[in-house]
């Protein structure tokens, strides 16, 4: 489970919004407001629900434990749980737009792209510092 603040909430949803943008764009589907909202829409709650559900940052820090110490570290497990959460939304919205029988064939087209593109942003969103 993650700490539950208007800054988790907020990159939710920035990362909805490029997720489900830049799906849309590599899927060479329009930007249409009539299926854009709802599918940013479903990335939001497919995130906050696999938050409530996984625990990404017990995975991520133990996965990343060998780094402890390291600067590497904290960008080693944004990675891991951006892999997590980018697995899971891209899954989520290809099976929400093409169905259970092509939503392989689907998601696995943007896939890697949605790695990166997700893990750049949150980077950027990790390296905007939070006023407390």
């Amino acid at each position: 489970m993650c700490e539950w603040n208007i800054r988790t909430l907020v990159n939710d949803i920035v990362l909805a919004l490029v997720i489900n943008t830049s799906a849309t764009l590599l899927a060479g589907a329009p930007l249409a407001w009539a299926t854009w909202y709802p599918y940013t829409c479903v990335a939001f709650t497919t995130n906050v629900v696999a938050q409530l559900l996984v625990p990404t940052v017990s995975i991520s820090h133990s996965l990343t434990r060998g780094l402890d110490g390291k600067g590497a570290r904290p960008y080693v497990a944004i990675f891991v749980e951006n892999l997590i959460f980018v697995t899971i939304i891209s899954l989520t919205e290809a099976v929400t737009q093409v169905g259970p029988a092509q939503m392989l064939a689907a998601w696995s087209q943007t896939y890697l792209q949605l790695v990166l593109i997700g893990y750049v942003t949150s980077v950027i969103l990790f390296k905007i510092p939070s006023r407390r």
